[in-house]
């Protein structure tokens, strides 16, 4: 989901670079669910993925390196949006868009969990794969959606992104194979966790 890895991966690769300068790096674009399937196929080294639970699922090694402050995305047109702060449980009488599992497993049982906390169970009107149809879905007012504060930088016409009361804040992991004995892929991770927790 978008997140802090917008900003970690271009500064750690090139640290990462400098160090292994022999090493080929091959990037692609995939969903958590797909970084997951592919880890667990051995076809990628390393995976920046979101919630750790499917990772302890599947027995990938994982490493929390950022955390984010959750924020409410809602039409311009819903009544919410006149507020800085809204309150989670405000959210209650309202529809929910969701990821898919296939694309961000374990954030609906987040979801659930994190309203569940404010005295509620979301009402998830649907499930999407990507974060451009949900905010396109949130725009057209079709629900509202738990979002990390990064998905600001997307496009958003007609979203508004507001904070929220309680303050919700989750950590993003990266995660590998624990039979992968690489010194590079070790290096990096390393790299990787001091850059996160300098900008936690």
């Amino acid at each position: 989901m978008a997140n802090l890895f917008y900003d970690l991966i271009p500064v750690t690769l090139a640290s990462f670079q400098r160090s292994f300068p022999s090493v080929p790096i091959n990037l692609f674009d995939m969903t958590c669910g797909d970084q997951l399937r592919a880890l667990q196929e051995d076809r990628i080294d390393l995976g920046f993925v979101g919630l750790h639970e499917p990772l302890v699922e599947r027995d990938l090694q994982f490493r929390p390196i950022a955390s984010y402050e959750t924020v409410a995305a809602l039409a311009k047109t819903n009544p919410l949006a006149k507020k800085s702060v809204i309150q989670l449980k405000e959210l209650k009488p309202m529809f929910f868009i969701g990821m898919s599992e296939e694309s961000y497993p374990g954030y609906r049982r987040w979801l659930t969990k994190t309203c569940q906390r404010a005295g509620f169970s979301p009402r998830v009107l649907q499930d999407v794969d990507i974060e451009r149809t949900l905010i396109q879905s949130v725009a057209a007012g079709l629900g509202v959606a738990l979002l990390p504060e990064q998905v600001r930088k997307l496009p958003h016409d007609d979203v508004v992104f507001r904070e929220l009361n309680p303050r919700i804040t989750t950590e993003s992991c990266i995660a590998w194979n624990a039979d992968n004995t690489s010194s590079a892929l070790k290096a990096y991770i390393n790299i990787v966790s001091d850059r996160g927790t300098r900008m936690r």
